[in-house]
This record gives C-alpha cells, sequence and structure tokens, in this order.
C-alpha cells in the first residue's frame, strides 16, 4: 500500500484547538469538521480530559470514533468501530477501553503520599465538591462536575508553589512511578509515561483491519511532542501568535505551523492540510 493510498486520520488535542463544550462553533470550524465527515476522515481526540468530557464534546460534534483520554491513560473504542475486539480491552459503556495506567484511586494514593515525603502542601481535586471544582477552574457546575469524574489521572495545585518545593515533589512522584505536567495553575499528575502508547496502539489496531493509517496529528503543546512523533504530518496549532517553542522544532524540525491561533487556525489547517491530502497532492 502507497502512502497515497492510505486511509487518512485526524489526530488532534483539543484545548485551545476544537470546539470546547458549551461554545458557539466557528463557521470554518463546521466548514471543516463537515470536510472530515464527508470524506470519512476519522476525527480522533487526544487529550487529557476525561472521559466523561470527552464524551459530552463527542455528543456536541456528533461523533462515533475512538478518542484517548487523561493523558494517554485510556484509548476508548465504540461497539463496532474495528471489526475485532482487542484482547487488552474491557467492557465499558458504549464499547470498551484499554487502559495504560494506574486507577485513580491508587493514583491519588500515591499523590498523597509523594506529597508527605517531600514536605509539599497541596490542594488535590479528589478532596474538593463540585462546586469548590467549579470555583477553582472557573468553569460552569456542569463542566466542573464532568472535570471531576476522574479515572487514571489527579489534578492538584501546590500550595506555596516555589521552585525548591515543585522540585522536591516531582522527584518525590517520580519515586512512586509517577509524572506531572503543568496544565496552567495546576498538575496533573499521571501513571502513563505520555500519550504515545495509546495512539500507538489505536494505529496498530486501525492497521490489522484496513492497513496503515495516514495519521495527521494537531497538537499545542511541548508535552504531545511524543505522540506528535507518531503522526505522519504534524501540526503544531498557535497561541496567539507567540511561536512554537523550541524543543518542539528541535523533535519535530518538519512540524508544521497555522497561521492563526486557536480554533481558527485549526479549522484553516484541517481545510488545507487534509483537504490537499484527500487530494494526494502530500509536500
Amino acid at each position: 500500500m502507497t502512502r497515497l493510498t492510505r486511509r487518512l486520520v485526524v489526530v488532534t488535542d483539543i484545548d485551545g484547538s476544537l470546539l470546547e463544550p458549551g461554545t458557539r462553533s466557528l463557521h470554518d470550524e463546521r466548514v471543516a469538521l463537515d470536510l472530515l465527515a464527508a470524506h470519512g476522515v476519522p476525527l480522533v481526540i487526544n487529550s487529557s480530559r476525561t472521559r466523561a468530557e470527552i464524551e459530552r464534546l463527542h455528543q456536541t460534534l456528533r461523533l462515533q470514533t475512538p478518542f484517548i483520554s487523561e493523558h494517554g491513560n485510556a484509548l476508548f473504542v465504540p461497539h463496532g468501530f474495528f471489526p475485532f475486539a482487542s484482547v487488552r480491552a474491557r467492557p465499558a459503556v458504549g464499547g470498551c477501553v484499554i487502559e495504560f495506567g494506574r486507577r485513580y484511586h491508587e493514583v491519588v494514593d500515591a499523590v498523597r503520599l509523594a506529597s508527605v515525603d517531600a514536605g509539599v502542601d497541596l490542594l488535590g481535586f479528589a478532596d474538593l465538591t463540585i462546586e469548590e471544582v467549579a470555583h477553582e477552574l472557573g468553569v460552569p457546575i456542569v463542566e466542573a462536575q464532568l472535570a471531576k469524574l476522574r479515572e487514571y489521572t489527579e489534578l492538584v495545585r501546590l500550595m506555596g508553589d516555589s521552585e525548591s518545593s515543585r522540585s522536591r515533589w516531582l522527584k518525590a512522584l517520580r519515586r512512586r512511578g509517577l509524572r506531572s505536567c503543568r496544565i496552567g495553575a495546576h498538575h496533573l499528575v499521571t501513571d502513563a509515561p505520555d500519550r504515545a502508547a495509546s495512539l500507538r496502539t489505536f494505529k496498530a489496531m486501525w492497521t490489522q483491519a484496513w492497513g496503515e493509517p495516514l495519521v495527521v496529528g494537531f497538537a499545542d503543546s511541548e508535552d504531545d511532542i511524543a505522540w506528535l512523533r507518531l503522526a505522519d504530518v504534524a501540526v503544531f496549532v498557535e497561541h496567539d501568535s507567540i511561536g512554537v517553542p523550541p524543543r518542539i522544532l528541535s523533535k519535530l524540525p518538519m512540524i508544521r505551523v497555522t497561521r492563526s491561533p486557536g480554533r481558527a487556525g485549526w479549522s484553516e489547517a484541517i481545510l488545507e492540510f487534509v483537504g490537499s491530502l484527500r487530494q494526494e497532492r502530500i509536500s
């Protein structure tokens, strides 16, 4: 099978690039989504958000495709998407799930022990009410409820987040087999090393079913490097024209960059890059 005859798949992060739950859709964004649907191009979300948050977005966008949740900790596959079931999968509502990290209560316990080891106070989402999560994130109650339905990762805010306390805490996490990535004022603690293993599994299942896919990946942060390296075409979605982080350019020198920031840039890139690939004009 040649590169031009491989079936196209779009894999995308959603924060800062795609329609958020409860927000108004842009015209170009709807056109881009319609283009994918018209040509049968699956849109696979690869996000640090919870399954509940992504499922809500799936309902908004009328998607029935696999997705990766909580920073690569789980790959959810709808019933009947692949013509076979993975031996690693366990049943889940609406399909099955393949897991790559420890369950939530284990991660929360390890986070608490690491904070004691490091002598650092933290605010963990496991200890917050839905109302407190809404206040902490600055989101409506319904979105806070979905964000609190965590299955694999914990969100925390370090109290008195100094460089020395953060360093001690990160080292304590690593000793317990965990890692953390920064999301605004919070840290997302995860057992999965990155989002690459879950995407690699998705690609292997797709290849077994229909042959090797041609993956176009959309992302917007350094933490996406590992899984973007599995894409045939990597696209960085700009943030208000701040440019591409040097580390991304060093690891992915051929990465493409959207001309516009955020959702508008994502939409333009879908229409330009994916449209050109559909016409078999791969640069």
